[in-house]
C-alpha cells in the first residue's frame, strides 16, 4: 500500500510540474500573454500610424492648401513678395511666456 502511495505522490508531482513548468505550462502562458499585450501595443500604434499618413494622403489629394502648409512648413517657402521673419528669443523669455 506504501509503495501504490509513493507511485501516486510522484505522479501527482509530476502532473503539477508538467502543468507549471511544461511546454504548454502556466509559465509559457504567461510569457505568451505578456508578448501578445506588446503585440497589441504595436499593432494599434502603427494602425494609428497608418491612418494619421492616410489622412495625409486625403489632404493632399483635396487641394492646395495642404500642399501650400506642408511647403512652409517643411520647405520654409514663402509666395512671391512676402517677406518672412523669424523671431528668435532666449531660454529665459520662452519659459516666462504664458501660453494658454
Amino acid at each position: 500500500m506504501r509503495l501504490v502511495s509513493l507511485v501516486l505522490f510522484a505522479i501527482a508531482c509530476f502532473l503539477v510540474y508538467d502543468i507549471y513548468f511544461g511546454h504548454n505550462g502556466i509559465q509559457k502562458y504567461k510569457e505568451v500573454e505578456k508578448q501578445l499585450e506588446k503585440e497589441q501595443l504595436l499593432t494599434l500604434q502603427l494602425q494609428q500610424k497608418n491612418q494619421d499618413i492616410a489622412d495625409q494622403i486625403n489632404d493632399l489629394m483635396q487641394g492646395s492648401i495642404a500642399v501650400e502648409e506642408l511647403a512652409r512648413s517643411e520647405l520654409g517657402l514663402i509666395k512671391p513678395n512676402e517677406r518672412f521673419y523669424r523671431v528668435l528669443a532666449t531660454d529665459e523669455k520662452i519659459r516666462s511666456m504664458n501660453i494658454y
